[in-house]
C-alpha cells in the first residue's frame, strides 16, 4: 500500500532517494525529528534523541555527497535501548543504571554505523527487556499507535512503535521469545528474527555491564521495518562473525533471491498450538490468508512437524533458557527472579514448570535437556524439507490493553496466563533457532493489526525472506496508523 505522508517512506525507497541526490540526510533527519516532536509525546516510543549529533553528521555526509559503499548511506535509524551506544545513555530499562553510558558500542550498533547510518535515538522496552509489553520506572510507558489504550507488546515495543508511528524507518531490536515478532504483529509491521548465531549480540543489556555473559543460546538481534525488503537490507549489515561474540560461525549469507510465484510454492499453516488458543479474528486472518495464497496457486496444507507435542516444547524452553540464563546470575537474584516470574514446579504453565527446573540443574540434566532439543530441531527441519514456509500465529491475540504484568487473559471462554497469552507461540523457534519473518496480514474488528509468523529453514533467511516477500504481495496487508499520518 502506498502512503503519502513521506515519514512512512520505507527504508530501501529514503536509501534511493538519498543516493540519487532526490533528498538529503539532512532534510529526512530534520522530516523524522518533527515527526517525533509531534506524536512521541503521545506514543512514547523513542526515549532519548541524540538531535545536535545526528543533525552535525547529516550536514557533514550531505557535504561528502553520497558513498556507495556503505548500503545505509544518511538513513536516519533508532535503537532498541539494550543496545550500547558509546556515549549515550543506556539504561536496559532498569533504574541502578539510569546514569549509565558506556564506553563502547554493542557490535549491531558499530556495523549499523559504518554502513553510513545516523543513529538519532533510542527506543524504549520493558525492565531488562524481560515483558511482552514496554513499561520500565525510568522512561514509563509505551502506547500502541493503533489505539493507545493498548500495548505495542515488547519487548522491542518501543522499536516496532517508532517504526509503525513513522518516527524512524527502521529499528535493530532482540527477542528470546517473540521480542521482536510480537511488537511487529502487535503494530501492524515488519520484523526478522534471523537464525540463532547469525547476528552477533555483544553489548546487549542485559547481561549488565561487568556482568559474565548468561545470555549464550535463544537469544538474537533482528530487524523492525515497514517492508520485507528493508529487513533484508538490514540482516546483511548486521549479520556475520564478531571477535567478541565468539559462538557466531562464519555462514555468509547468499545473493538476494528473486521471490517465486505463488504456483511454486508449498505452504504449511497452522491456527493453534497445543492448548492455547487464538481469538476468533486470528483464526479469521489466518484462514483468509492462506485462503488468498491457495486461491493464488500455492500448495497449501494444514500440518504441524511429526514429534513435536508443544507442552513438552514449552517446558523444554523453560528448562533450557532458565538453565542457561540463571548461570550468570547471583543466587539471591535468581531466586528473586523466579520469584517475580511464578516459576515453581508445579505450575499449571509449561515455561514456568520447565524454568523452576532449570534453577540449579545439573551439567548431566542440562545435557539430557540439548539431546531433546536436538530431537525436536531434526523434526522441524525434516518438515521443512518438505515446505517452503510454515505460517503460524504470532501470539493468542492482538494487541491487548496495558494490564499488570503476570495477568491473566480471556480469549473467548476460556483464561490464559500471561505467558501463555504473549509468548507461547514465538518460543518454539527461539528454541529451534529457525528464522521468522513476520508480516501484516489483517486487522481485527476493532481496527488492530494482525501479523503472522513465517518460519523457514535454518541458515537460509534470504530465502525465507524472498518466500515472504511473495505472500506480503499476496495480502497487501500493510497500513499506516491512522492517527500518525
Amino acid at each position: 500500500m502506498t502512503v503519502s505522508n513521506p515519514v512512512f517512506t520505507t527504508a530501501s525507497d529514503l536509501i534511493h532517494q538519498l543516493a540519487s541526490g532526490q533528498t538529503s540526510a539532512t532534510a529526512v533527519l530534520t522530516m523524522l525529528l518533527d515527526h517525533i516532536d509531534r506524536h512521541n509525546p503521545r506514543i512514547n516510543a523513542v526515549i532519548t534523541l541524540d538531535r545536535d549529533n545526528a543533525l552535525a553528521q547529516a550536514r557533514r555526509l550531505d557535504a561528502l555527497g553520497p558513498q556507495t559503499e556503505q548500503p545505509l548511506w544518511g538513513l536516519p535509524v533508532t535503537m532498541k535501548e539494550a543496545w550500547s551506544m558509546k556515549g549515550i545513555r543506556t539504561t536496559g530499562g532498569y533504574p541502578p543504571m539510569a546514569d549509565y553510558v558506556p564506553d563502547r558500542d554493542a557490535t549491531v550498533v558499530t556495523r549499523m554505523r559504518d554502513a553510513g547510518a545516523i543513529l538519532f535515538g533510542k527506543t524504549n522496552v520493558p525492565l531488562l527487556s524481560a515483558d511482552s509489553q514496554t513499561y520500565n520506572d525510568i522512561f514509563g510507558r509505551t502506547d500502541n499507535p493503533w489505539n493507545t489504550d493498548r500495548t505495542p507488546g515488547g519487548s522491542s515495543g518501543g522499536s516496532a512503535a517508532a517504526v509503525a508511528s513513522g518516527m524512524s524507518p527502521l529499528d535493530i531490536g532482540s527477542d528470546i521469545a517473540g521480542s521482536v515478532r510480537i511488537p511487529a504483529h502487535y503494530c501492524g509491521i515488519y520484523s526478522l528474527k534471523p537464525t540463532e548465531r547469525r547476528v552477533p549480540t555483544a553489548g546487549h543489556v542485559p547481561p549488565l555491564p561487568g556482568s559474565p555473559r548468561g545470555v549464550r543460546r535463544f537469544s538474537v538481534a533482528g530487524p523492525l521495518a515497514r517492508s520485507v525488503d528493508d529487513l533484508e537490507l538490514a540482516l546483511r549489515v548486521i549479520a556475520g562473525p564478531d571477535a567478541r561474540d565468539v559462538d557466531i560461525p562464519p555462514v555468509p549469507l547468499p545473493g538476494r533471491v528473486e521471490s517465486p510465484a505463488l504456483n511454486r510454492m508449498r505452504v504449511a499453516y497452522s491456527d493453534q498450538f497445543g492448548h492455547v488458543p487464538v481469538t476468533a479474528d486470528t483464526t479469521r486472518v489466518i484462514h483468509d490468508a492462506v485462503d488468498r495464497l491457495a486461491h493464488g496457486g500455492a500448495h497449501v496444507v494444514k500440518a504441524a512437524p511429526d514429534g513435536w507435542t508443544f507442552m513438552e516444547v514449552w517446558e523444554l524452553f523453560g528448562f533450557l533458557y532458565w538453565a542457561v540464563v540463571g548461570s550468570a546470575l547471583s543466587p539471591e537474584i535468581d531466586a528473586a527472579e523466579a520469584e517475580y516470574a511464578g516459576f515453581t514446579p508445579t505450575s499449571p504453565d509449561a515455561f514456568s514448570r520447565g524454568a523452576a527446573r532449570g534453577i540449579n540443574v545439573s551439567l548431566r540434566d542440562y545435557g539430557q535437556g540439548m539431546l531433546q532439543r536436538d530431537r525436536l530441531v531434526n523434526a522441524l527441519d525434516s518438515f521443512l524439507e518438505d515446505y517452503d514456509v510454515w505460517i503460524c500465529p504470532v501470539t493468542a491475540t492482538p494487541a491487548i490493553p496495558h494490564i499488570p504484568h503476570m495477568s491473566d487473559v480471556q480469549v473467548g471462554s476460556q483464561t490464559i496466563n500471561y505467558f501463555e497469552m504473549g509468548t507461547y507461540y514465538c518460543m518454539p523457534f527461539n528454541l529451534s533457532g529457525h528464522p521468522v519473518v513476520v508480516i501484516p496480514a489483517g486487522f481485527s474488528d476493532d481496527g488492530l493489526p494482525i501479523g503472522l509468523q513465517l518460519v523457514g529453514r535454518r541458515w537460509d533467511e534470504i530465502r525465507l525472506l524472498a518466500y515472504a516477500r511473495s505472500i506480503d504481495k499476496a495480502l497487501d496487508a500493510y497500513r499506516a496508523p491512522p492517527d500518525c499520518l
